[in-house]
């Protein structure tokens, strides 16, 4: 009986864990979306983000799951062309504010103040952190790239 309590406790604890550890790497929204995986990017449209330059809300009946977050769309065919190639429409630094990932921080990532470079997206915080960004955005990308590698498994609470 002991054994058997044992092994349900330890199912129930990785059931609860996968999605934590997701959290971690992937800037999502309480809650969960009508999926059942966190909601990430706000709930924007991230190709409409990259091919339009134009933040459009998604809907949940136009939704993909990527490493277990929850990516919305506003059309069918953004979300064929989404999964068809999510690295393509997927923000750097797991849609934290790039800005803040350069300096060790996991901020948030608003798709409202956003910029695609070098057909990559990224994500930042408000205005503020987005022109700084822009003032050297290959060296803080680089910069944001190396503490990304740091930072990437580490609770957003623990930075």
């Amino acid at each position: 009986m002991k054994t058997l309590l044992t092994t349900a406790l330890i199912s129930l604890s990785a059931a609860f864990a996968a999605p934590a550890f997701a959290a971690d790497e992937v800037n999502v929204s309480n809650g969960i979306s009508a999926g059942g995986a966190p909601l990430a990017a706000h709930g924007v449209d991230l190709v409409a983000l990259v091919d339009s330059r134009n933040p459009v809300e998604g809907v949940a009946t136009y939704s993909a799951t990527v490493d277990g977050a929850s990516y919305y769309f506003a059309s069918e065919e953004n979300k064929t062309a989404f999964e068809a190639n999510p690295a393509q429409y997927l923000p750097q630094h797991g849609g934290f504010c790039s800005y803040g990932v350069s300096v060790g921080k996991k901020f948030d990532g608003d798709p409202d103040q956003y910029l695609v470079h070098d057909g990559k997206l990224f994500l930042f915080l408000n205005a503020a952190t987005r022109a700084a960004f822009l003032e050297d955005v290959a060296g803080t990308a680089k910069t944001a790239d190396s503490q990304w590698g740091k930072i990437k498994h580490t609770a957003v609470g623990a930075l």
